[in-house]
Formats: C-alpha cells, sequence, structure tokens
C-alpha cells in the first residue's frame, strides 16, 4: 500500500498538476472532500490554497498516513478524518469543492464516475466544483511483444498443455501496461467523454475507427485517458505524451494476432459498465473482414454457484462463514473486550471452525472490519 502510494507522491508531473488546479478552483475559506484520500496529499494542496477544513476520507490505513502527515503540516487541526468508503459514509454539512484521483489506466475504470455522482449529490453545495471534471478516452492500435506476452502466458514454453486453456481468460483481460509511441500503429484517436459533473448512465458505448499508419502485426488495442482537473488544466497517462503522468495504459487483447498494413482501417468499440467493473471491446478489419469480441466477464474465473448468485432471481441463503460472522457479531454489546468475545466465542461454538486457532483469527478479523 505504501509503495503504491510513494508513486502518487513522486510523480512530479502529477503534483503540479493538481496544484495548478487546486489553485484555479479553492477559494479561501472554502470547504473541501477528498475522497479515498489516501496520503493526504491532494487535501494538504487544499489546504495550503486557503481550504478552511478538509474532509479526509478512506476506508484504508492510509487515513492514518494522511492524518499524521497533514498534523506534521501544522494543519491537522484543520482537517477531519473520517474512515469508511465514500460512498458510504455522511458528512455534517455540504462542501465546496470534492477533489479525488480516482482515475484508473482508462480513466473511468476506478470507479471515479459513481464516487463523484453520489458525491454531487450528497456532499456538494449548490454551485460547488469538482476535481477533476472531464475525461477524455483515447484508444490505439498496438503491435507489442511484452503485451502479446500476457496474452500468451498460459501457452508458454514450459506450462504444462493441461493449463493452456486459460489463455482464453488472459485474452479476456484488461491488462496495466506501459506503452511507447514505438509500439503503436497508427495516431491514436478519441474514443469519447464523459463529463464528471453530469449525471452518467450507468453504461457507456462508444465507437472509433484507428487508421494504420505502418505496416505491422496488432496485437490488440492501447487505452488511456486525458484528464481535465479545471479549466485548461489537464493530466494524462498518454504514451505519446512528454508530460504523462506515471499510471500505466490498458492493454486489451484480440483473440489472435493480426497482419496489417499502412492506411488499412479497423473499428474498434469499447462497451463499459464502471460500477461493475465491467469492460467490452470488439474490434473489426476492414481489409480482411475479421471480427473479434472480448470482454472482462469472459475473463473472470466464475464457479457454477457464483454465477447462479449473481442472478437477480436467485433465492441467498447464508452460508456458513455468515452465520459464524453473525455469531461473532452477536456477542459485541458494548460491554464485551476484545479478549471476552473470543473467549466467549469459544467456550460457545468449539466447532464453529476446525481448530482454536481458526476461531481466534476469525474472531479478530470479523472485529477488525466489522466493529468500532
Amino acid at each position: 500500500m505504501l509503495k503504491e502510494h510513494l508513486g502518487y507522491v513522486a510523480d512530479p508531473v502529477r503534483l503540479e498538476q493538481f496544484r495548478a488546479a487546486v489553485a484555479k478552483v479553492v477559494k479561501r475559506g472554502d470547504t473541501v472532500v477528498d475522497l479515498g484520500c489516501g496520503s493526504g496529499i491532494l487535501g494538504l494542496f487544499c489546504l495550503q490554497a486557503g481550504a478552511s477544513e478538509v474532509y479526509e476520507v478512506d476506508s484504508t490505513a492510509m487515513l492514518e498516513v494522511a492524518r499524521e502527515s497533514l498534523t506534521r503540516a501544522g494543519l491537522g487541526d484543520r482537517a477531519v478524518f473520517i474512515q469508511g468508503k465514500a460512498q458510504q459514509v455522511e458528512l455534517p454539512e455540504r462542501v465546496d469543492v470534492v477533489i479525488c484521483d480516482q482515475v484508473g489506466y482508462f480513466g473511468f475504470d476506478y470507479d471515479i464516475i459513481l464516487s463523484l455522482r453520489d458525491a454531487s449529490q450528497r456532499f456538494l453545495k449548490p454551485g460547488g466544483a469538482s476535481i477533476p471534471s472531464r475525461l477524455r478516452l483515447q484508444l490505439a492500435a498496438v503491435e507489442s511483444n511484452k503485451c502479446q506476452a500476457l496474452t500468451e502466458g498460459w501457452r508458454s514454453a514450459g506450462v504444462p498443455a493441461e493449463f493452456h486453456w486459460l489463455r482464453q481468460h488472459a485474452v479476456n483481460m484488461k491488462h496495466a501496461v506501459d506503452l511507447t509511441r514505438e509500439e503503436l500503429l497508427g495516431a491514436p484517436s478519441d474514443l469519447g467523454s464523459v463529463d464528471l459533473c453530469e449525471a452518467n448512465p450507468d453504461y457507456f458505448s462508444w465507437t472509433t475507427e484507428l487508421r494504420i499508419e505502418r505496416d505491422g502485426l496488432m496485437h490488440g488495442l492501447g487505452g488511456w485517458f486525458e484528464c481535465e482537473l479545471a479549466e485548461g488544466v489537464w493530466m494524462t497517462n498518454s504514451p505519446v505524451s512528454d508530460r504523462a503522468i506515471q499510471r500505466h495504459q490498458a492493454f486489451l487483447p484480440i483473440g489472435e494476432v493480426v497482419e496489417v498494413k499502412s492506411g488499412d482501417s479497423v473499428k474498434a468499440t469499447i462497451m463499459a459498465r464502471p460500477a461493475e467493473n465491467l469492460l467490452a471491446w470488439e474490434v473489426e478489419f476492414s481489409a480482411t473482414g475479421q471480427k473479434f469480441s472480448h470482454s472482462t466477464w469472459q475473463g473472470e474465473l466464475l464457479a457454477e454457484a457464483e454465477i447462479a448468485r449473481r442472478n437477480p432471481a436467485h433465492v441467498p441463503r447464508v452460508n456458513r462463514e455468515g452465520r459464524a460472522r453473525m455469531t461473532v457479531l452477536a456477542y459485541c454489546d458494548g460491554q464485551r473486550s476484545v479478549q471476552e468475545i473470543e473467549q466467549a466465542v469459544l467456550r460457545d461454538h468449539p466447532a464453529l471452525f476446525p481448530s482454536g486457532e481458526e476461531i481466534c483469527r476469525f474472531v479478530a478479523q470479523v472485529l477488525g472490519r466489522d466493529s468500532t
């Protein structure tokens, strides 16, 4: 976790662009909510710009990093730290600015659309501002041996033939990659845009035409974003930008390698349900008529029982772990200590799990997650 967040706070281009956006948007005396605040770096920028108070919201232990860091900066008394997921917490007031950096490799794939929609409805004052405010999505045809290796890993030398079938899952996955200009078969095309300040649909579909500018072998699609943080302030992870932040791009494979020639046209359609973390892509080659269809749903390893549970008509029943969880939580009466709860579960439910050690581990896990 710390390694991931070090990457965020050690990226000078990202920091410069967020500082510039905060300087344009946050006014002295504003109140701000920082969604998924992580280390608290964006809240720090807002307080330094004159915000009177920042609500720092995060569901992970990084909230303590934010608390300590802002306290060391002498700004802890102007910050309120709230543990929890942004969509599940409440604020005592509406704020002037919502800020976050839940921008994924492909822009919309880190829950930013849902998070900002919820925040604008529940947290933001009328006329309030959001950082970021808009996404532009770009797509390019890709020839990349390293990307192809991600697709073909389950069929590579040394992997027993009995496991080669898993290649079908790899070709239906979105892969995080670091592309170079040289790996693009042509200039990127604008795919679509998302206004993060508007109420967006649950389902998106975008289609674009990719022009091939050199002969080569197409392995799949590369996708990335341009994100407007504030008017005139843009952040991107584009491999063709000299001012890109240090963030991966998305690679979407196709079923087989296709030879392409300069001047060819490739039609690409991207479909997404961001709230469900589902992505589908179709690629059609005008020169050969070949067509490929993929989706992350096909890439998931789902047991038959799990597929049944996702059916809206399915009638759920509490499983063994659910019953065990309810057993532990029943002892949380506001009087017993952790040790007393553990002892009570061991005494009253010795067969909850096969061993006392596992019962103790489970009690600690439940109390650590579901109690205050």
